[in-house]
């Protein structure tokens, strides 16, 4: 019996993070035997043949992911790197920080954003960057630093999670907003909290995420009057 696509994805996240390369290239070999058009594993993949300085198999599998995604700013920051034969010395296992994108049920909320195409490229933005942001009265601005410069990204909208947040924080919870993708003129973020504050959702599993084995009741919180600016 073959393991889940989660499992699998895990182990070969776990090798990576270990720097064990050629357990992780196998691993994510084995995923695209049955998943053969999965970007996550082909771009991980990909990273664990730059480690290994093994740079052409890294082109190759940057070149399938462009192929069919030609703006993928990882896909194309990593088939520059193979193609000056460069490793990237700041990088642990992925590109990607995976422990920054593991999903837990009612700790965790994925939201898209509209995003101010103002000093803001794509390329600018790696998954699991971690973005700063600024409470509002109806709105989460969120912010990407930019050399030392704040650049306004986008801005939180949604009720649901606007209040959700505004209340995590008056109750000294910790938050965190995680950048996970670009879908056309939309960013999907990652809103992690230190405590269970939201509906646990209901979702297929990804390769960025994991599904919780314990189910956390969300937490009780009602909205308490914020202050305004």
């Amino acid at each position: 019996m073959s393991l889940s696509l989660a499992v699998l994805t895990k182990k070969a996240i776990d090798a990576s993070l270990k720097q064990k390369w050629d357990e992780a290239i196998e691993l994510n070999l084995e995923i695209l035997k049955i998943y053969p058009k999965n970007t996550d594993t082909k771009i991980r993949l990909g990273r664990c043949y730059i480690q290994k300085k093994d740079f052409n198999k890294a082109k190759r599998i940057f070149k399938e992911v462009l192929d069919v995604d030609p703006i993928n700013p990882i896909a194309l920051k990593n088939f520059d790197l193979a193609k000056n034969q460069k490793t990237d010395s700041n990088v642990s296992g992925s590109h990607v920080n995976t422990k920054s994108l593991l999903k837990e049920p009612g700790s965790s909320h994925e939201v898209s954003v509209n995003t101010l195409s103002k000093g803001i490229k794509k390329e600018d933005f790696v998954s699991g960057d971690e973005l700063t942001f600024k409470q509002k009265k109806k709105e989460i601005e969120l912010y990407r630093d930019k050399k030392g410069k704040k650049i306004l990204a986008g801005s939180i909208n949604d009720d649901y999670t606007v209040q959700k947040i505004s209340c995590a924080l008056s109750k000294k919870i910790n938050i965190k907003i995680i950048f996970i993708k670009w879908k056309g003129s939309e960013m999907t973020v990652l809103i992690k909290a230190s405590a269970p504050i939201f509906k646990p959702d209901k979702v297929e599993i990804r390769p960025y995420l994991r599904k919780g084995t314990i189910e956390e009741p969300e937490m009780d919180m009602e909205p308490e009057e914020e202050e305004t600016e």
